[in-house]
């Protein structure tokens, strides 16, 4: 609440102060003792950081400085022994000295160094063979909130007899639009070896409460698929590697190649469709922020400091 004092006097020439405090102004009555002045609330609201946009290293540590303007106001005793508050999902995370404060406006600064747990806009998978190899990694970009996924061209139909006139394997069977390029593409791999022809999906960060986030999720396509089977999940948060895994899911053959009888093929026979549930431990984004406090006062939202 902010008080100035406005100079008046009554017609018995006695002086009075008007004071106004965020309501409609009061006259004091002169026929009665003065009312003392009670001191506003002692508070903080930071009004702008520069910059917005903090830059950190490959470690998570700010490599800028960070400055702060905010008001303040309090009596000196409240404003004793400022600290910048840094906060990730609610939690704090380190504290900054800036020393005693004083009433109205003024710039701190946040030296460089201040460790943030940033996220990596890109993870990787891959899927892990039953034998411990995995497929080659692929790389993802997690996307934002508010972010929605392109429009999905529609692939052209392609008549069987358009397919490789070559191939010793035709398509025997196949599901409404499916590539048939990518049906024929399985002939990459060995009979058994697990490999990944395609990945399909819209991954985007995540904020708060995750329980409270749909599920997010890839479809893969390739070969020897069953479920159960491990996607691994890689990405980088405050410069530490995080490492999750994910099982493939609803698993079913989507294309077939034909198996003539006086062909003895050597690489897989199906062309293979699954699913996997992209762990949040991937997609979180840690919610970050700045508070200040003193002795006696705390930054605030409805604080009304000048």
């Amino acid at each position: 609440m902010v008080m100035s004092p406005k100079a008046s006097r009554c017609a018995t020439g006695c002086a009075v102060a008007l004071f106004t405090m965020g309501l409609a102004p009061g006259v004091a009555d002169c026929a009665r003792p003065q009312a003392k002045a009670e001191n506003p609330k002692a508070c903080i609201v930071i009004r702008k950081m520069v910059p917005s946009v903090v830059q950190t290293d490959d470690s998570g540590t700010t490599t800028e400085p960070i400055r702060m303007t905010i008001a303040a106001q309090g009596q000196a005793e409240d404003l004793k022994g400022g600290e910048i508050i840094y906060i990730e999902d609610d939690e704090q995370k380190s504290a900054i000295s800036i020393g005693d404060l004083h009433a109205g406006v003024q710039t701190v600064t946040i030296p460089s160094g201040l460790h943030m747990k940033s996220s990596s806009e890109i993870f990787s998978l891959s899927l892990v063979r039953p034998d411990g190899s995995e497929t080659p990694d692929d790389n993802w970009l997690l996307n934002g909130e508010n972010s929605v996924p392109p429009p999905k061209p529609k692939p052209a139909a392609k008549p069987a007899a358009d397919d490789k006139q070559e191939s010793d394997q035709p398509i025997a069977t196949i599901q409404p639009g499916v590539d048939r390029d990518e049906v024929y593409s399985i002939g990459q791999f060995n009979a058994g070896e697990v490999g990944i022809t395609s990945e399909d999906g819209f991954i985007k960060h995540t904020r708060g409460d995750d329980s409270k986030e749909p599920v997010q999720t890839i479809t893969l396509q390739g070969t020897n698929f069953k479920d159960g089977m491990l996607v691994e999940f890689t990405t980088t948060k405050g410069g530490e590697t995080v490492v999750v895994t994910s099982p493939l899911t609803h698993t079913q053959t989507i294309a077939t190649l034909a198996k003539p009888s006086w062909y003895v093929p050597n690489n897989p026979s199906e062309l293979m469709r699954a699913v996997v549930v992209v762990p949040v431990k991937i997609t979180h984004d840690v919610e970050s922020g700045f508070s200040v406090k003193t002795a006696h006062a705390e930054s605030s939202d409805t604080c009304k400091s000048p």
